[in-house]
């Protein structure tokens, strides 16, 4: 990775922030052409985009119908083809799965949340199925036989999230993406026009657009703005255990957690939410939370081996919706505050964001998530 200097030469975009939405929007700038450099203060994709457990879930993740569900459901359109161009580019597998999730219940209040569910996503003729307990036993043999309700989402998709990172950095190098690690973006300058670049620990960088993209640490960054975009961390914690012989084949959900298979024979388990500020610490508390709701789910994983444990944090706004587009100073743009669905929108924020900045037109997928919604009146 480049470290910078203070002779820093000008780019057309400077973002802030190199996780799935940093580096996935300075692949497709620099691939159309633009010179883009990537300021990350740490190291390229070690927050949210690998701390998750990969899953693109526009259905499962939903409460009900909202913008926010517009945007989700119109990101996995574009999905394969975001995979594929990588794995074309990169040669690196990532793990692209398109195997449904499953999403199982134990008791009448669960029952009521799948039924709930069920209607409003059927009403809008999304691919959803209601399954008998013994049918989602059939979908996998190892479930709880206390199930007693069942969806099927079968177009939801996962991925292995470390790999698509690697595989967006391998890119990003290809089409001579600068990615400056170590790199803390304290402040965007104006020049009383628009945006003139991004003071650092590392000196000056110019640019005539800047992209903030800094997930849990977007608010903390400076502007010419006469307001703060309100987002904040929301801890999650993981726990991995390691499975000698194929038992999982797919996500699955139940209101309190989930189990993701693995590949390399892992199963991932989570998660919490949790509200800790800047505590990256895993706790008993959040272990026994994350155990008790997936051997609910599924007991016999409580005779596989422990593999790790881990947190990360999630970019949360404070009104539960992604913050994408321009504000009022020209060449400032915003595309943070993704919560748990940073892998999922990757795709549709980086073609959004993207037709905002080279060609000035704006979808009204972006309305509702203008970063304008935050100005004083």
């Amino acid at each position: 990775m480049m470290r910078a200097n203070k002779n820093n030469q000008p780019s057309d975009v400077v973002i802030v922030g190199g996780g799935i939405i940093g580096l996935s929007l300075a692949y497709h700038l620099g691939g159309d052409g633009a010179s883009v450099t990537v300021l990350e203060r740490g190291e390229i994709g070690q927050e949210a985009s690998t701390a998750g457990a990969g899953i693109l879930s526009p259905q499962a993740e939903m409460e009900e119908n909202s913008p926010l569900t517009e945007l989700c459901l119109a990101s996995p359109n574009g999905y394969k083809e975001f995979v594929d161009g990588l794995v074309a580019k990169t040669g690196i597998d990532i793990e692209f799965s398109q195997a449904g999730l499953l999403y199982v219940g134990f008791c009448r209040q669960d029952e009521q949340e799948l039924e709930r569910r069920y209607r409003w996503q059927k009403e809008l003729r999304l691919p959803i199925q209601k399954l008998s307990a013994n049918e989602a036993l059939g979908l996998e043999k190892n479930l709880a036989p206390s199930v007693s309700a069942a969806l099927f989402f079968p177009e939801e998709a996962h991925v292995d999230n470390v790999k698509l990172m690697e595989a967006l950095r391998v890119a990003c190098t290809q089409v001579a993406v600068r990615l400056v690690t170590g790199c803390l973006g304290t402040a965007v300058k104006s020049d009383g026009q628009g945006v003139s670049g991004v003071e650092s620990n590392w000196g000056f960088w110019p640019a005539a657009n800047v992209i903030i993209a800094a997930g849990s640490w977007s608010g903390m960054i400076s502007t010419p703005l006469a307001y703060q975009v309100p987002i904040r961390p929301a801890r999650g914690q993981m726990v991995a255990v390691r499975s000698p012989a194929p038992s999982l084949s797919r996500p699955v959900y139940s209101r309190r957690g989930y189990l993701v298979p693995r590949k390399d024979g892992r199963i991932l388990l989570g998660s919490t939410v949790e509200w800790a500020g800047y505590n990256k610490s895993v706790t008993l508390e959040g272990l026994q939370q994350i155990l008790s709701a997936t051997l609910e789910i599924f007991p016999s994983i409580k005779t596989l081996p422990f593999a790790g444990c881990w947190a990360g944090f999630r970019p949360h706004c404070e009104d539960g919706n992604p913050v994408l587009g321009a504000t009022e100073v020209a060449g400032l743009y915003f595309a943070t505050g993704h919560f748990r669905n940073g892998l999922l929108l990757a795709p549709i924020t980086t073609s959004l964001l993207s037709d905002l900045i080279i060609k000035g037109t704006s979808s009204k997928l972006l309305e509702a998530f203008s970063p304008l919604r935050f100005r004083k009146t």
